[in-house]
């Protein structure tokens, strides 16, 4: 990436983050830096990621572990996170952003995230049930479980459960 490149990448974060935090402002969250600092992070890094991961950035270390995870919760409440629930590992959170959300492979041994391509009727289906239903803003929610390359690798067949 060349130095120009980098530049507009930045700036473009810092306008897609100061516009969350504009609308945030607006539904009346406090404009702190701890919030500052948690969404330009999260539009930096758009991969959902643990708290664990997000409490270790350098513009986030600082912080408690626990004024992270409650300004997540107040995200998800709002609608601008979404949690992700890997089984019983571990919960990941991702900013929403405009468009469709990406759904995921998911290794059960590792946590291994990887986005995959639904197809198209899916999406329509959302909108086809916001028409029948009256409801707005129908989303889903997919993720899909199973062991990653390098799981299989390291671990050999899976274990195969008898009924």
């Amino acid at each position: 990436m060349t130095t120009q490149e980098h530049i507009t990448q930045t700036e473009s974060t810092s306008n897609v983050a100061g516009a969350i935090l504009c609308e945030l402002q607006a539904r009346g969250f406090r404009r702190t830096a701890a919030l500052g600092n948690l969404i330009r992070e999260m539009v930096a890094h758009a991969a959902p990621a643990t708290l664990t991961y997000w409490a270790s950035l350098p513009t986030l270390r600082e912080l408690n572990p626990v004024t992270i995870y409650r300004l997540m919760m107040r995200l998800e409440q709002a609608g601008m996170v979404r949690r992700l629930h890997l089984g019983e590992r571990a919960q990941c959170f991702q900013l929403i952003q405009p468009g469709p959300q990406p759904d995921y492979l998911v290794c059960t041994n590792c946590g291994e995230l990887e986005p995959v391509q639904l197809p198209p009727e899916l999406r329509s289906l959302e909108q086809r049930l916001a028409l029948q239903s009256g409801w707005t803003a129908v989303r889903h929610e997919l993720e899909f479980f199973g062991l990653c390359p390098d799981c299989m690798e390291h671990q050999g067949q899976p274990i195969q459960c008898t009924p």
